[in-house]
């Protein structure tokens, strides 16, 4: 009896967990994709707002707006990555790079990009979950 017992928790807890797992997933991807799809709709309805934040040397090789309307392409293409559910890790990892980019070019506008610190631990996060051995 003790023995069935466990066995049916032990199944509850594990089916449990597996859907947890989705569901943490399912957030993390959604607390990513949220922002970044944000920003480039943003980007596109009031691209004066939004160009300066690229870093002024990468703007004298390739014209800000034209590296705004790229860089958005890209946003919504990782937003759509990410909400798919597909290649996760790769994602995730896209966007810990991306973020981390944002800022280490940005540290002087701390006071503005400080959430994408805890977006950089969310996609770390999102990774880690994902990471396949």
């Amino acid at each position: 009896m003790r023995f069935a017992i466990s066995s049916i928790m032990s199944t509850l807890y594990n089916t449990m967990k597996k859907d947890y797992t989705e569901l943490v997933s399912f957030f993390l991807r959604l607390s990513l994709a949220v922002p970044f799809l944000y920003a480039a709709i943003s980007s596109f309805l009031q691209p004066a707002a939004w160009v300066g934040f690229f870093p002024s040397w990468i703007t004298t090789i390739i014209p800000g707006s034209m590296l705004l309307v790229l860089f958005s392409v890209y946003e919504i293409i990782l937003s759509v990555w990410l909400m798919a559910g597909k290649y996760v890790y790769y994602a995730a990892l896209m966007s810990s790079l991306t973020l981390l980019a944002i800022i280490v070019f940005n540290t002087g506008a701390l006071d503005i990009i400080f959430r994408d610190v805890g977006l950089l631990l969310a996609a770390v996060a999102l990774a880690v979950l994902h990471y396949q051995k």
